[in-house]
């Protein structure tokens, strides 16, 4: 399956929201834990999208490139993480907003993620 592209139709409205729940996880544990590893636990509710559907939503970002997903082992199960392609999906979005209030830009850290995830296996 080829990987999302960003210039053929836009992704939901609630895909965009389950990706945007993850940036702002990301950036506060970043921000309050010097020890982050990049990695979160699976999100189970996003205000506004309906909790049946973020299975599916997930495996869609999943498949699409837009997030990753790693499995820690039985205490701590899956956890996931934006993937730049991700990112570029809310930034393009933010900048493309016509009221100007969501407009929000997150740094890509991936690189740093990737090589602290590698060096602790």
């Amino acid at each position: 399956m080829a990987a999302f592209d960003l210039h053929s139709e836009p992704i939901s409205d609630d895909c965009l929201s389950v990706l945007s729940n993850y940036a702002i996880r990301d950036a506060a544990a970043r921000a309050s834990n010097p020890d982050y590893n990049g990695w979160l636990d699976r999100v189970d509710e996003v205000h506004g999208v309906d909790k049946v559907r973020l299975t599916g939503i997930h495996g869609f970002l999943i498949a699409q490139g837009m997030l990753k997903f790693e499995i820690t082992g039985r205490s701590v199960g899956l956890q996931y993480q934006l993937s730049p392609l991700g990112r570029e999906s809310l930034t393009r979005r933010a900048t493309s907003s016509d009221d100007g209030q969501n407009d929000v830009h997150f740094e890509d850290h991936s690189d740093v993620q990737e090589e602290s995830h590698l060096e602790a296996a």
